[in-house]
Formats: structure tokens, sequence, C-alpha cells
């Protein structure tokens, strides 16, 4: 299930606070390692979960890195946060003020997380998202689109130049490679299938009043000045449910999210005591 597999990969859990507040409760030896156990340190298992769990907290780290590399970074960052975490406990620390601080804000995540998790997967199931795609989607009006290509230049002479020699019958593809300044010059000048909104009003005005194969008198846009000419017009093709339920999920998971938190705060008493920033 597509849901259900995005929304796991969703919902971090903070993996400090399990090594923090489990700590040697996780310990396990011999045959009594939990399943999916990648190393041990001093006896305490790191598995799979919590490598995915650090992931998590690491993305923006290790998310570019190769994924032989990301894992054993990850790994190695496990070890040395349990091997720390021992260290502080035999230096008494599990009571310092600033930890029961940080575990009180971690132990809130974590429910957090996970309260939030299971009502979204309640909530945003694989038939939400086929009966989204067929609402929104499948049934919307089906828009028209024009493939194009353009000469982009400087002036309205070079671009009553650039006219003249495609009337006269100069190849359309190999004028823009030579003469547009745009950046779909080296392509010929295409620029691909669009909509009416994709490009700026007085170009796809120009382009939309054409029908296949014409040639556009010079257009002005804030770019310069523009030939165009239509190669097909067409009416945009439905996109497949597979091809678009991963963007569906992600508009079902916010919009679930933010009613969970909206129904959450009408039934609590909130007050703003002091919102100014602190200052030194």
């Amino acid at each position: 299930m597509l849901v259900l597999s995005k929304l796991k990969a969703a919902l971090p859990l903070a993996a400090f606070f399990s090594a923090l507040v489990l700590g040697d409760a996780a310990a396990q030896s011999g045959d009594d390692l939990p399943r999916g156990t990648v190393a041990t340190v001093n006896g305490i298992a790191i598995t799979y979960d919590d490598i995915a769990m650090a992931e998590d907290e690491l993305l923006g780290v290790v998310g570019q890195l190769p994924e032989r590399q990301r894992f054993e970074t990850l790994v190695g960052y496990m070890v040395d946060r349990i091997l720390a975490a021992q260290a502080a406990k035999k230096d008494r620390l599990e009571n310092d003020a600033e930890v029961v601080k940080r575990r009180a804000f971690l132990e809130r995540k974590a429910l957090q997380d996970v309260y939030i998790g299971k009502k979204l997967m309640a909530m945003v199931t694989d038939d939400e998202v086929k009966a989204y795609y067929d609402k929104n989607i499948a049934s919307a009006p089906r828009q028209k689109e024009v493939r194009a290509r353009h000469i982009l230049v400087d002036n309205k002479e070079m671009a009553d130049a650039v006219l003249i020699a495609l009337k006269g019958g100069a190849d359309f593809a190999k004028l823009a490679k030579e003469k547009s300044k745009g950046p779909s010059g080296s392509s010929g000048g295409d620029l691909g299938y669009f909509g009416r909104d994709a490009m700026v009003k007085p170009f796809s005005d120009a382009a939309f009043k054409l029908k296949k194969g014409g040639l556009s008198q010079p257009v002005k846009t804030q770019f310069g000045w523009h030939v165009i000419k239509v190669e097909d017009v067409r009416t945009k093709p439905t996109p497949k449910l597979k091809d678009v339920e991963g963007q569906i999920y992600q508009v079902l998971l916010g919009e679930g999210r933010r009613k969970i938190y909206d129904d959450l705060r009408q039934a609590a008493e909130v007050n703003f005591v002091s919102v100014a920033p602190l200052t030194e």
C-alpha cells in the first residue's frame, strides 16, 4: 500500500529519546537480540528501526549520500549516541535538569508523532486517494494544450526578418538554433506541450489563436520578441492514478493533519501569555 508505506516513512520518532529513556532496558544478547539488529554496543542493540529513525532526524545531513555510505554514517551515529548516553549515566546525569527538560520535550514529540500518525493512517487510505482522484482529476474539465516552438530575438526588426525567412521556407528548428537567444534555442525552440497559464499572457494569447502548423506575427513580451510556431494542438490527457497518487496522498495528508490539530485546539484552552521573542 502506497499510503501506508509513505505515511510510516513520514512519521519519525526521536532516536535520542529511545536511547536516553530506554537506556539499558534495550540490552539484549545472544539469541535474544531484537529482530533486525544491525550491531550491538556494550550489549545494547541497534536495529534497522533505530537507523530509520536516525535517518529521519539527520535527513538534511545524510540525504544526499550514497545508500551504503548513508547507512554506515547512521550506524556510526547511533553507536556514538549510545556510548555518549552510557557515559552520561556513569556521570549520574540522568536526573540533570537539562536532561529532564529534554526528555520531557522528546517524550511529547514521540507521543505527538505516534498519535498523529495513527490518526492519519485511519483517515488517509487508498480508498480516499482513489475518491479524490475520481472527483478532482478524472472528472475535471480537460484543458487545451499546444505544442509550440519559438524564436526569441531582441527587437521587432529581427523578428520580422525571422518571419520572412520562415515564410520563405527556412527550417524553423534550424533557424531557432542559429538565431534564438532563449534557452530553448539549442533544442530548436521546442517548448513542448503547455497550457494557457504556463506562459506569459501575450505569448499564450498568440499561441492559442494558432492552428496546427500556424506561424504567429512577432509577439512582444518582457523577454523580447518571439515568433511562434504551433506544432500540435490537443486536449490535455488525464493522468493515470498511479502517476499522481503520491501528490494526492500529500494533499490529503496535509488536510488531515490540519483537521486533527484544528479539532484538538477547538477542544482545548490555549492562552498565549507572551509571544514576544526573548531578547538578551
